[in-house]
């Protein structure tokens, strides 16, 4: 290997049917999602070794370690023991565009970013699917984690799609839509920094440990996936907004950490303007994600006054890779 590679994901932000793709319920019963992928992303930066060590930068810590095995990093580490065989040393950085915990699907990203990358310094060219797969097995399965195999696989495929899931077998679902449509879409959502940080981990474990309970609104929300692919392909934009707001309902009624007082009070102030919001991810994140199906757009910036807003801009590219 020689040069420097830098592999490109995009995060994302979750529609519908969040959650039905944790293992567990994948496994049994099948899981839908329907998100999109935006223009914030992680990056991956790998580099040759200049002294014949791993050097890690990530998540603004710095490590150097004489063997995969003793990289500190967990995403990092497990996919160097994984993907990275017969790689030798390499000097690897993890940036992203966002903060850790964002609830925007970041280590999913990562996972993929790492693969991709791995991938690549050893001349492989793989189909989007297959790096979403390696990546979400990474996560899911090599890391022992309770995330779902959704972040990884939308990562790497990149666009608004609407994913099923067969335990780890990801199919990807038609989703028809005008170019009207997607362009209204796009424009009726907006994204607001809330500054909360909050593991996923501990929140999808609490779901997972009692899953069985959960399974009425896991069902639940699967079926509100099945209503957004209609809202989408009608162009019905007031139904898209309902299922945007009806995720995060469901999703409060969980095990694990998705609500509070402030977050219902901030979805309170949203529905006070007609639009719906929810908070991305398998906890309570930093962003808000808000549906403004009529024009909303001026008043929800009014009752949100004090909260950043981010820019949301589609993107149709999953990962990919640039050599220098």
């Amino acid at each position: 290997m020689s040069g420097m590679l830098i592999a490109r994901a995009p995060l994302r932000v979750p529609l519908a049917g969040g959650l039905t793709d944790v293992r567990p319920y994948a496994e049994r019963f099948g899981g839908v999602t329907i998100s999109a992928t935006i223009s914030l992303a992680a990056r991956v930066t790998w580099l040759p070794s200049l002294d014949g060590r791993f050097e890690v930068v990530a998540q603004g810590r710095s490590e150097s370690a004489a063997s995969p095995a003793d990289v500190r990093n967990d995403l990092v580490r497990a996919a160097l023991t994984t993907f990275g065989g017969g790689l030798g040393p390499a000097r690897i950085g993890v940036w992203l565009d966002v903060g850790g915990n964002s609830g925007l699907g970041a280590s999913g990203a990562i996972c993929t970013a790492l693969v991709h990358a791995m991938l690549a310094a050893r001349g492989a060219t793989v189909e989007p699917a297959v790096v979403g797969a390696a990546a979400a097995r990474l996560e899911v399965e090599e890391l022992g984690g309770a995330s779902g195999y959704h972040d990884a696989n939308i990562s790497a495929r990149g666009g608004l799609r609407r994913l099923h899931y067969a335990g780890a077998s990801v199919t990807d679902v038609s989703l028809p839509m005008s170019a009207a449509a997607r362009s209204a879409l796009a424009d009726s959502l907006m994204l607001f920094a809330t500054g909360r940080t909050g593991l996923t981990g501990p929140s999808l474990a609490a779901l997972i440990a009692h899953i069985d309970d959960a399974l009425p609104v896991l069902h639940d929300i699967k079926a509100v996936a099945a209503t957004l692919a209609g809202a989408l392909a009608a162009g019905d934009l007031r139904r898209v907004a309902w299922c945007v707001g009806e995720q995060q309902r469901l999703k409060q009624r969980l095990p694990g950490d998705f609500v509070d007082e402030d977050v219902l009070a901030l979805t309170a102030r949203v529905a006070a303007t007609g639009a719906s919001a929810q908070v991305p991810g398998g906890k309570i994140g930093g962003y808000l994600l808000v549906c403004c199906p009529d024009g909303q757009q001026d008043a929800v910036r009014s009752v949100l006054a004090g909260l950043p807003e981010v820019p949301l801009a589609f993107t149709s590219e999953g990962s990919g890779v640039v050599r220098f």
